[in-house]
C-alpha cells in the first residue's frame, strides 16, 4: 500500500517536478530523436481508382545521434509502404488531402540495447528494479496499391528480412518487441 501511496503522490505533483523527476534519470544523451521529412501514406480506408494520399511525417533516410541505426532500419522496412516528396514528385495528379483529421497506421520498434544487472531506484515509488535500456522508434505506414488491407501489410512488414534481424540474434534483440496500431482516420 505504501507504493501506492507513493503513486498518487507522484500524479498530484505539477508538470514542472515531474520533469525534474524524469530528468534525474534521463540524460541527453539516452534520447532519441528521429529524424522525420513530409511524406505521405494512402489510408487503408481509401478505396477505388483514385487514392488518396494523406500528409505525414515520416522517419528520414538519413538519421544521426543515438537511435540513427534502428531508425533507419525503420525507414528502409516502411518504405514500401509510405511515399517520400520524391515519390509524391514523381506521381502524375496525386490526390494529396491537407488538413484531415486522425492517425496513419503506425508500427512502434522497442530495441534492448543494453541489460542491466544492477537494480535502479524507481523515481515514484524507490522501489529498486532492472532498468534496461532500449531504443525506441516509431514510423506511419499505408498501403501503396489498392488492394493492400492493414493486416496483408502487417504481415508484408513481418515477413521482410531486416525486421525479422530486428528480433534475431543476440539475447538484446531477443527481448527487444514491437507494436503495430491501426490507423485512426
Amino acid at each position: 500500500m505504501a507504493d501506492h501511496a507513493k503513486y498518487i503522490t507522484w500524479l498530484e505533483k505539477d508538470t514542472a517536478a515531474r520533469q525534474v523527476a524524469y530528468a534525474a534519470v534521463t540524460t541527453a544523451a539516452n534520447k532519441i530523436k528521429t529524424d522525420r521529412i513530409l511524406g505521405a501514406v494512402i489510408p487503408f480506408s481509401s478505396s477505388g481508382t483514385n487514392l488518396i494520399y494523406l500528409p505525414t511525417r515520416i522517419i528520414a533516410s538519413e538519421q544521426t545521434g543515438r537511435g540513427d541505426i534502428l531508425a533507419k532500419a525503420l525507414a528502409t522496412i516502411l518504405d514500401d509502404f509510405t511515399f517520400t516528396p520524391t515519390n509524391l514528385l514523381a506521381l502524375t495528379t496525386p490526390n494529396i488531402i491537407e488538413g484531415v483529421k486522425g492517425k496513419p497506421a503506425k508500427v512502434t520498434v522497442i530495441q534492448r540495447v543494453t541489460t542491466a544487472t544492477t537494480k535502479e531506484a524507481s523515481r515514484i515509488t524507490g522501489r529498486l528494479y532492472y532498468r534496461h535500456e532500449n531504443d525506441s522508434v516509431t514510423g506511419h505506414f499505408g498501403k501503396k496499391v489498392a488492394a493492400d488491407t492493414y493486416d496483408t501489410v502487417v504481415q508484408a512488414i513481418k515477413e521482410k528480412p531486416p525486421f525479422i534481424a530486428l528480433f534475431t540474434g543476440s539475447a538484446n534483440a531477443l527481448a527487444s518487441r514491437y507494436r503495430f496500431v491501426p490507423e485512426d482516420v
